[in-house]
């Protein structure tokens, strides 16, 4: 696997802009201020000069007077995420996206089209370079978590040998383990179990009284460089749709224009949605998910907008700020075709183009095949019921 990261993409991007921000402290302002404006992201340089986050600009500029604080434009960020992510389509089918700047890929498998492994590594590397001028690290090995540690070294790429990955993961600090919960890293370090070796002998069993049996067994295998994940698809599987939409800053559940947003995400293919999820996340990074049932996906977009909506307010009840939304469609054409085709589909398939051309053409009103509601007419009072031609 390969591990690609960007470091401080956001200043990148604004050197990349401007090339006088080269070379000198810079800080982006936190759009959530009230009163007075405090500092959000801060770059290495900035940091190096005692500046840190959450920091009143005021103070800040009157200790470096160089400093240039920014304004924040995050979607011009997360469209430089989109644009990492295309870039690493051209080279493997699978991976993942982590934080701002972070890949995960999986290149085993091309060496038949690209060569070695290190090479493909570093022409991705050199090729990124010059189409955006962003400058990159790379971590190689065969453990997701050894390759992402590895491309923290800030070589211009770093590899882990095969059955070295213990070894280089050993003297690792635990805070560089992905996504270990402050808590439990908090309890590690009151037992005196700092660094990634001081967990590597730990027994199965005391590793699970110590975090959650559920957890351990991924956590072990973390820390010994054991854990192969198969990675998803970076392209969406043919017939599904992702719409992602960062809420900067983050709201309340009630403040968040949700219906408007998945009108124009349900409205952009006119296609009969079969399958709906609903995924959002809060500030503490909590995930909920809403799946449509089969009644709700017979509705006209925009009553299953609304629905949304509802379903959206009725699920976040925590009162916390939620800073992500996700919707997740798949269409009726191009959907995979299991050995034993229903019927029902076959029948759906063949009118799906028809059914799609009557839905834009009657955007306020529910068009459904006539066998769909023939069990229960009357709640087919509003719809047109599109009969096939036999």
């Amino acid at each position: 696997m390969l591990a690609m990261w960007v470091p401080e993409l956001p200043f990148q991007l604004a050197c990349g802009r401007d090339g006088s921000l080269r070379d000198r402290p810079l800080a982006f302002l936190n759009p959530d201020s009230s009163r007075s404006p405090t500092l959000w992201f801060v770059n290495r340089r900035g940091r190096a000069e005692g500046l840190a986050a959450g920091l009143p600009m005021d103070q800040a500029l009157r200790a470096t007077p160089g400093l240039r604080v920014l304004d924040p434009a995050p979607q011009v960020w997360w469209e430089a995420q989109g644009s990492l992510s295309d870039f690493l389509q051209h080279w493997t089918p699978q991976g993942q996206m982590g934080r701002l700047g972070e890949a995960l890929v999986e290149l085993q498998g091309t060496q038949a089209i690209f060569g070695p492994l290190a090479d493909t590594a570093e022409r991705m590397r050199r090729e990124l370079a010059e189409r955006h001028g962003w400058d990159s690290h790379g971590g190689l090995s065969l453990s997701a978590t050894a390759a992402q540690i590895a491309a923290r070294a800030e070589h211009q790429l770093e590899r882990v040998w095969d059955g070295a990955e213990a070894t280089f993961l050993g003297p690792q600090p635990l805070r560089r383990l992905p996504d270990l919960a402050p808590r439990i890293r908090e309890r590690f370090h009151r037992l005196g179990l700092r660094q990634f070796a001081d967990l590597q002998p730990v027994p199965l069993a005391v590793l699970a009284e110590l975090t959650n049996p559920k957890a351990a067994p991924e956590l072990r295998a973390k820390v010994r460089g054991e854990d192969r994940p198969r990675l998803p698809l970076l392209t969406e599987r043919p017939g599904h749709a992702r719409h992602g939409w960062r809420l900067q800053p983050p709201c309340l559940p009630e403040e968040v224009a949700l219906a408007a947003r998945c009108l124009d995400w349900l409205w952009s293919d006119a296609r009969h949605p079969r399958h709906l999820v609903l995924r959002w996340w809060d500030v503490d990074g909590e995930p909920h998910a809403w799946r449509a049932t089969a009644e709700e996906l017979t509705a006209p977009p925009l009553v299953l907008a609304r629905r949304i909506q509802q379903a959206f307010l009725a699920g976040a009840t925590r009162r916390l700020l939620v800073r992500e939304v996700e919707l997740r469609l798949a269409w009726g054409l191009g959907r995979e075709r299991s050995l034993f085709e229903d019927p029902v589909h076959r029948r759906l398939e063949r009118l799906e183009p028809t059914l799609a051309r009557l839905r834009r053409r009657f955007p306020d009103r529910a068009v459904l095949p006539g066998w769909v509601e023939r069990g229960d007419l009357k709640q087919a009072n509003n719809s047109l019921i599109f009969m096939e031609a036999r």
